[in-house]
């Protein structure tokens, strides 16, 4: 059974991939990110609960991946001391990263309580960038209907995140729990 979990989850390789690379913005740190998912995936296939889909399960251990990524770089101690730097690279703020990922983590828990095919086309889209036509492929619907389903997937989401978060992009931290 586990064989077969892992060729499905290797499946969605390219959609994590995708969600990786926008949250650190960073091609070749997200493929080592995503392999690192995959083999996480791949130990606690046996354990991965039947409620949501595969490309769910591996997204969201693709955003603790991430997550705990940051954390790491963030602990790091710098490795030369300003005196002696003839050319550092200027970060990505490390910080708005880890607060972005845990945003995403928090958005994610909310997608994953959406109907499945709801909860596929608004990953597909706005995590994996896919446009109506390549959601209506994967989900083997009509473009329009895939158009309806990720609008209503979109449209509960929204509700979902404001009855639970109050969210302000003008604060320090944007997203707090109601």
């Amino acid at each position: 059974m586990a064989a077969v979990v892992l060729e499905e989850l290797a499946a969605h390789r390219k959609t994590v991939r995708g969600v990786l690379i926008r949250l650190v913005k960073d091609e070749d740190l997200a493929d080592d990110l995503v392999q690192e998912a995959l083999l996480r995936a791949s130990r606690a296939a046996d354990g991965m609960r039947l409620e949501a889909s595969p490309a769910t399960w591996l997204t969201a251990i693709a955003l603790n991946v991430a997550r705990d990524h940051f954390r790491a770089v963030k602990r790091m101690p710098p490795l030369t001391s300003l005196d002696q730097a003839t050319d550092i690279p200027v970060p990505h703020h490390p910080e708005g990263d880890i607060l972005q990922a845990e945003m995403s983590g928090c958005i994610l828990r909310h997608v994953a309580r959406l109907p499945e095919r709801q909860r596929d086309a608004v990953l597909l889209h706005n995590f994996a960038g896919c446009n109506h036509q390549e959601i209506a492929v994967a989900l083997g619907v009509s473009e329009g209907n895939a158009r309806i389903i990720l609008h209503r997937g979109l449209a509960a989401l929204r509700v979902s995140l404001s009855a639970e978060c109050m969210l302000d992009f003008g604060a320090d931290i944007p997203c707090e729990r109601r």
